[in-house]
C-alpha cells in the first residue's frame, strides 16, 4: 500500500493531484444523463423521420443561356442611302440588367399566361398534398371574376363523373354547371380521360391566383446567375415540386426572353413602316390629282406640239427640276419628322432614322435618342416609373428631343434656301419660254409637280422595302446552351441534413438541460469535486445500499459494499499508524449523511478482524444506532455521567459478532452540550479505551452543534462523512477549514452513497473500485456476491430509473 504524509504529519493515502479531472471522471460524472440523452435524441430522430416522411419533395431544374457580347443587328449606312442604321447598340451586354429583366414580373407573367399557371391543382392527402401538372381529372374555368386581385381556393370532393362537393359542404354540384364563389362565376369540368383511381384520394385542391402573384411565386423559387465574371453565360435554376413544371417554366422563359429581344430590335422598323405607309397614302392622293391634270391637258392635244417647240429650253430646266425635287423631298421629310417629334403621343417612341437624312449631327442625335428610349424601356421592366434613374432619363430625352427639333428646323431652313435659289434660276429659264403659249407654261408646271411627287413616292417605296428586309433579318443575340433538365433525385428533404440537424438540436437541448440542472445542483456528486475543494485525504468510498438492514458487513459476506468497508479498515491502519488501540471519531456536516450507518459497519468490520470493538452513541440529540440494529435500549452514556450506571451495565452486544458492542446514549437530556463537559466523561473514555481495542465515537453533526469538537480530544483520528448528491458543495469550504486549522484530529474524508452503475455498458463502480484510482475489479467480475434486488430489468425501466435519478423530484 502506498503512503504519503498528510497535513497533520501522519501517514495518509496517496491521492491524485488536486484538481486533476481525467476523462474517466468526466464520463462517469455525466453518464447518469445517458437515459435522458437517449430519450431526447430518440424523440428528435422520430421528429426528423416524420418531417422527411410527410414533407413534399422538391427537385432542382437547371438550364443555361449564352448572351452574345455583340448585337447582330448592324448595317452600314452608305452614302447613297440604300439602308440606314436603325439603332446603335453598345458592343457589350450588361448581364446584371439582363438578369433583372429575366426576373421581372412583365417577363414572368408572359410565362404564366403561356403555361396557364394561374390555376394549380393538388391531390389532397391526409397529411400532405401532391401537385398535379399536366392532365388533371378536373379543370377550373372562370367565367367572370369581379375581384381579379383576390385569389380563389377550392376543395373539390369528386363523388362520381357527374357530381362533386365543394369546400366540405353538403351541396351537390354538377360538373359543367356554373356556380358562384365569392365575386367569381366558375365552372368545374370533369376530364374523364384521367381515371380517379390513379390518385390516393378523391379530394382535390384547386387554386387560382392573379398573374402577378403567380409570377412572384416563380421568381421566389428561381435563380438566374452569371456563370463567371469572364463569361456571358446565364445559369438558370428552379426549385419545384414537379420536374415537368420546372422544365416548361425555364424553357418558356428563355423563349419569351428571345422573342422580347427580337421585338425590341424590330420596334423602330415597325414605327418606320407605319410612318412610311401614312406618307405613301397622302402621296397617292397628291399624285393622282396631278396625273388627272396632266391627263386633261393631254386630252386637249396641247402637250405633244409644245414639247417639241420647247425642247431646247427644257434641257437645262430638267436638271434644275431634278435638284429641286430632291430638295423638296428632304424638306418634306424634315417637316414630317418635326411634326412627329412635336406630337405628344410619340413622346417616348423611337424616331425613324433611315429616311435618307444626310446630316451627320442630326443622325447622331437621333441614334442617341433611340438608345436612351430603349434603355428607359428596359429599366421600366424592373424599376418603378418614379425612380430617380427613370426621371433622369426622361429629362435627358426631353433635352435630346428639343435638340433634334432645333436641328431639323435648321436643316429645313438650309434646304429651303437652296430650293429658293434653284427656283430663281428656273425663273431665268422660264423667261426664255415666255414666247411660248400660256398653256405650255402650265404643262411645264404640272410636269414639275408630277416629277417631285413621283420621286418622293419612289423614295418612300424604296425605304419601305429596305426597312422590311431589315426587320425580317433581325435575329436574337442569345443562344440556348442547355435546355431545362431536372434531377430525379430530390434536393429536399435532405435526409442526412435533417437527421444531422435534428440530432444536433436534440443533443444541444440535452446539453442546455444538463447545464441548467448542473447550475442549480449544489450537491457534491463526484470524488473529483471533493478532491478539488478539500485538502484532506479521501479514505475511501461506500456505495449505495438497497439493503433494508443497516448492518451490511457480516462474517461471510462477499458483497461489494462489504469489501469497501474492508478497504476502509485497511486504510485506517495507515492513518492510525497501525496502533493496537485506537479511538475513531465519525462525524458529518449535518444529519442524513449516513454517519450512523458508517459507524455501525466500520465497527462490524473491525470486530471481524478480531479486535474488541465498541460504538459509542454520542449523537445524544438524535440517536439511531440501536434502533437501526433492532437492539433493545438500555442505560447509556447520560446515565453513566450522572452516576446511575457503570460500564458493564451499558454494553449492548450485537448479534452475530463475538467482539462487537454498542454503548447507547441513554435518555436524551435537556442540555447535551453541557453534559459532555462533565468530568465523568473523561473517566468513561479511559475505561472504554482500557476495555476495547477499537472505540468508535458516533457524534452529532459538526455543522449543527459543537459536540464533535469537544469529543475530538479523545479521538486518534476523524472520519468525516460526505454523502454524494446530498452534502452541499458550499460546506466543503468549512471541512477544508477544519482540516487546515486542525480543530479536530486527523481528518480523513469518506464519500458515502456512491452509485453503483449497471445496465449501460455492463456493471461498473463510480469510484475507486477494489483498490486505488481507476484500478479495480468490475462488479460482474465474479469476485463479489450479487447485491440484493439485483434483478435484470428492461431497457425502458432502466431509462425510467435513470431519468428519476436525474430528476428525483419529478
Amino acid at each position: 500500500m502506498l503512503e504519503q504524509t498528510d497535513g497533520n504529519g501522519s501517514p495518509g493515502l496517496l491521492m491524485r493531484q488536486k484538481g486533476a479531472v481525467t476523462i474517466r471522471d468526466f464520463v462517469l460524472r455525466y453518464l447518469k444523463y445517458l437515459p435522458l440523452v437517449i430519450l431526447v435524441v430518440t424523440l428528435f430522430v422520430v421528429m426528423a423521420y416524420l418531417k422527411i416522411r410527410y414533407s413534399s419533395p422538391s427537385y432542382l431544374v437547371q438550364a443555361s443561356l449564352l448572351v452574345n457580347n455583340e448585337r447582330n443587328e448592324t448595317s452600314d449606312q452608305d452614302k447613297n442611302g440604300k439602308m440606314g442604321q436603325l439603332f446603335m447598340f453598345a458592343p457589350t451586354v450588361n448581364l446584371a440588367n439582363e438578369i433583372e429583366i429575366l426576373k421581372s414580373h412583365s417577363i414572368i407573367q408572359r410565362v404564366v399566361h403561356d403555361l396557364h399557371l394561374q390555376t394549380l391543382y393538388y391531390n389532397k392527402g391526409n397529411i400532405r398534398s401532391t401537385m398535379i401538372y399536366g392532365d388533371c381529372p378536373i379543370t377550373l374555368n372562370i367565367l367572370y371574376n369581379g375581384d381579379s386581385a383576390r385569389g380563389i381556393n377550392l376543395i373539390v370532393n369528386v363523388l362520381n363523373d357527374k357530381q362533386f362537393l365543394l369546400n366540405g359542404g353538403k351541396t351537390t354540384y354538377q360538373f359543367g354547371q356554373p356556380f358562384t364563389y365569392g365575386s367569381a362565376r366558375c365552372i368545374i369540368d370533369r376530364n374523364t380521360t384521367v381515371l380517379l383511381q390513379e390518385y390516393p384520394t378523391r379530394d382535390f385542391i384547386v387554386t387560382w391566383q392573379p398573374a402577378f402573384d403567380a409570377a412572384s411565386d416563380i421568381i421566389s423559387s428561381m435563380k438566374v446567375t452569371q456563370l463567371n465574371e469572364m463569361a456571358t453565360i446565364l445559369s438558370f435554376s428552379m426549385v419545384t415540386e414537379n420536374i415537368s413544371l420546372g422544365r416548361n417554366v425555364l424553357n418558356t422563359l428563355m423563349a419569351v426572353y428571345d422573342s422580347t429581344i427580337v421585338e425590341d430590335k424590330n420596334r423602330v422598323s415597325v414605327i418606320t413602316l407605319r410612318f412610311i405607309d401614312d406618307r405613301l397614302e397622302a402621296l397617292k392622293n397628291d399624285l393622282g390629282r396631278v396625273e388627272r391634270g396632266m391627263s386633261d391637258m393631254m386630252g386637249q392635244n396641247m402637250t405633244l406640239d409644245l414639247k417639241d417647240l420647247s425642247k431646247a429650253y427644257q434641257g437645262d430646266l430638267s436638271d434644275q427640276l431634278n435638284k429641286e425635287a430632291e430638295l423638296q423631298v428632304q424638306i418634306e421629310v424634315n417637316k414630317w419628322l418635326i411634326d412627329y417629334m412635336k406630337n405628344t403621343d410619340h413622346e417616348y417612341s423611337l424616331v425613324p432614322n433611315n429616311l435618307g437624312t444626310q446630316e451627320p449631327s442630326l443622325l447622331q442625335l437621333i441614334i442617341q435618342y433611340n438608345q436612351l428610349q430603349l434603355q428607359r424601356e428596359a429599366a421600366l421592366k424592373s424599376t418603378p416609373a418614379k425612380n430617380p434613374m427613370i426621371v433622369t432619363m426622361e429629362v435627358s430625352l426631353a433635352h435630346l428631343r428639343r435638340d433634334i427639333i432645333q436641328t431639323l428646323e435648321n436643316v429645313r431652313q438650309a434646304y429651303t434656301i437652296a430650293a429658293n435659289s434653284l427656283e430663281a434660276r428656273q425663273r431665268q429659264q422660264m423667261s426664255q419660254l415666255q414666247s411660248l403659249p400660256a398653256k405650255s407654261m402650265k404643262s411645264v408646271d404640272i410636269e414639275r409637280q408630277q416629277k417631285v411627287l413621283e420621286d418622293l413616292y419612289s423614295f418612300l417605296l424604296q425605304k419601305k422595302l429596305e426597312t422590311s428586309i431589315s426587320s425580317a433579318s433581325s435575329i436574337s443575340n442569345i443562344k440556348v446552351l442547355e435546355t431545362a433538365v431536372g434531377n430525379e433525385k430530390p434536393i429536399s428533404p435532405n435526409n442526412k441534413s435533417i437527421y444531422g440537424s435534428y440530432i444536433s438540436l436534440g443533443i444541444f437541448l440535452v446539453a442546455i438541460i444538463i447545464a441548467i440542472f448542473e447550475m442549480f445542483n449544489d450537491k457534491v456528486n463526484t470524488k473529483s469535486e471533493l478532491e478539488k475543494a478539500v485538502s484532506a485525504p479521501i479514505l475511501g468510498e461506500v456505495s449505495h445500499s438497497e439493503d433494508s438492514n443497516t448492518l451490511v458487513v457480516t462474517a461471510n459476506s462477499r458483497r461489494f459494499i462489504a469489501e469497501q468497508f474492508r478497504i476502509i479498515r485497511t486504510n485506517l491502519q495507515y492513518v492510525l499508524n497501525k496502533s493496537d488501540k485506537s479511538v475513531i471519531m465519525i462525524t458529518s456536516s449535518f444529519s442524513g449523511e449516513g454517519k450512523s450507518f458508517i459507524s455501525t459497519n466500520i465497527g462490524a468490520v473491525m470486530a471481524l478482524s478480531g479486535k474488541r470493538t465498541v460504538v459509542m452513541e454520542f449523537d445524544i440529540r438524535k440517536p439511531k444506532i440501536l434502533s437501526a440494529l433492532d437492539l433493545k435500549r438500555k442505560m447509556g452514556i447520560t446515565n453513566y455521567i450522572i452516576g446511575m450506571a457503570d460500564l458493564n451495565e451499558m454494553l449492548v452486544p450485537v448479534e452475530g459478532f463475538d467482539n462487537f458492542f454498542v454503548i447507547p446514549c441513554g435518555p436524551i437530556p435537556p442540555n447535551p452540550a453541557e453534559l459532555l463537559l462533565d468530568p465523568r466523561l473523561s473517566e468513561l473514555m479511559r475505561a472504554v479505551k482500557q476495555e476495547f481495542d477499537v472505540v468508535i465515537l458516533d457524534t452529532a453533526p459538526i455543522g449543527l452543534v459543537s459536540d464533535a469538537v469537544h469529543l475530538g480530544q479523545y479521538a486518534d483520528c476523524t472520519l468525516y462523512i460526505v454523502r454524494r448528491g446530498y452534502t452541499p458543495r458550499k460546506l466543503l469550504a468549512m471541512i477544508d477549514d477544519l482540516y487546515r486549522e486542525k480543530r479536530i484530529p486527523r481528518i480523513s474524508l469518506l464519500l458515502n452513497d456512491v452509485k453503483v452503475k449497471t445496465g449501460y455498458f455492463g456493471g461498473y463502480y463510480d469510484g475507486y473500485g477494489y483498490g486505488y484510482g481507476s484500478y479495480g475489479y468490475g462488479l460482474d467480475s465474479g469476485y463479489f456476491e450479487r447485491e440484493p434486488n439485483g434483478k435484470r430489468v428492461s431497457v425502458f425501466k432502466k431509462l425510467h430509473k435513470g431519468i428519476r435519478n436525474i430528476f428525483p423530484n419529478s
